[in-house]
């Protein structure tokens, strides 16, 4: 039954365009998260100074999570022009990806933490042990979401990926089979006189 819907050439664009579509709102939503305080640190400064509150963004407690991000954008852009078993490769390569980033969000939602705070006071010169450590999960939940879209995206590249139309780098070539047609206008453009018949 898939098979057959799979078949029609307006079906098949349509899963081409929702899938990439997909990931790229998935990889943007990673970029964005990444970008957003995970952990919001608060440390006491020595008189006359007041308590200094610092945000620490995931990008800054996981230095891959951009870049993952990053991949998956550009992993959508060429499922679109690619096709065949380059389209499977790029699948495999998401899968990796989107389970790289759930693993990352997963870590901090157990508990980890790797001594952030600390991190934060040494470069802001403070030297102290932070007072107040607030963790928000919401923004690594949300990044375990789009990563789980990501593998999902992945998993459908790998199974269907062959059965959609080819990408627009094949739609915009001219095919072999068409230069050699008996078609008056291309045997003009092989510089042959098709008003000569040579059979």
């Amino acid at each position: 039954m898939s098979d057959a819907s799979d078949a029609r050439p307006g079906v098949s664009w349509r899963a081409l365009a929702g899938t990439v579509g997909l990931i790229e709102v998935a990889a943007g939503g990673l970029l964005l998260i990444g970008n957003r305080s995970w952990i919001t640190v608060q440390v006491h400064r020595q008189p006359p100074f007041g308590p200094l509150e610092l945000g620490v963004p995931g990008r800054h407690l996981y230095a891959a999570l951009p870049g993952l991000a990053v991949v998956a954008l550009l992993i959508g852009i060429l499922v679109l022009v690619s096709g065949g078993w380059a389209r499977l490769a790029l699948g495999g390569l998401l899968l990796l990806t989107g389970g790289w980033t759930a693993w990352l969000a997963a870590r901090f939602l157990a508990g980890q933490r790797f001594l952030a705070a600390q991190l934060v006071a040494d470069r802001a010169g403070i030297g102290s042990d932070p007072s107040r450590l607030a963790r928000h999960p919401i923004w690594p939940g949300l990044s375990l979401l789009c990563s789980i879209l990501l593998a999902a995206a992945a998993v459908v590249l790998l199974l269907r990926a062959r059965r959609w139309p080819g990408g627009l780098s094949r739609r915009y070539a001219a095919p072999a089979e068409a230069a050699g047609a008996a078609d008056p206008w291309r045997a003009l453009d092989r510089g042959e006189d098709p008003t000569i018949y040579n059979g």
